[in-house]
């Protein structure tokens, strides 16, 4: 349920929407944004199967930013950083991460095709927590290719959760119907 909150700096904004209404990835090729529908380019990524190819991915401090075998994954999929349900996601996750007041027992990724560079920016105004990975396919764009995210009529990724055991083997992807929405962790 979305409610008015009032941030640090004394703006009003709307907390996002969570949802459980989800896609079957592979089955829907569709999401919205709002009302509006969108198309999804159909792909291989699957729950029992491997994470598809992220050796394209870059870090944002420009170093290699694929998902490395031997841990656990939870990669958090966002359109843009630039948009405000993008940030609170983002901001959120993060804060719950130093709440815990200890490192999370997999690794986080946050995934988008936002520039390395307006990554790096993201994490420094927002105090993003150290443990969270942010990588970028805005070079490569193969993962965005083949994954079964992409939004065709944007070129950016549909919102989704994708967790991964640790040899990179999907156990769960959730994508909201409605983009504009966040899924429940």
């Amino acid at each position: 349920m979305a409610k008015i909150i009032q941030t640090l700096k004394g703006e009003l904004f709307m907390t996002p929407a969570t949802t459980q209404d989800y896609i079957s990835l592979g089955q829907d090729h569709a999401v919205t944004f709002g009302k509006t529908q969108l198309t999804l380019k159909p792909g291989i990524l699957a729950e029992g199967k491997p994470l598809p190819c992220t050796k394209g991915l870059v870090s944002h401090n420009l170093l290699p930013g694929y998902c490395i075998p031997g841990i656990k994954k939870r990669i958090i999929v966002v359109p843009s950083l630039d948009t405000p349900v993008c940030e609170w996601q983002v901001k959120d996750y993060s804060d719950r991460l130093k709440s815990a007041g200890s490192h999370s027992n997999r690794a986080v990724y946050v995934l988008s095709m936002d520039t390395p560079f307006a990554q790096a920016r993201f994490i420094r105004e927002h105090d993003i927590h150290p443990g969270i990975t942010f990588v970028s396919d805005y070079a490569c764009r193969q993962f965005l290719d083949n994954s079964g995210l992409k939004i065709n009529e944007l070129s950016i990724f549909a919102r989704a959760l994708i967790e991964c055991d640790e040899n990179n083997v999907v156990t769960r992807v959730i994508v909201p119907r409605d983009i504009t929405h966040l899924p429940v962790y």
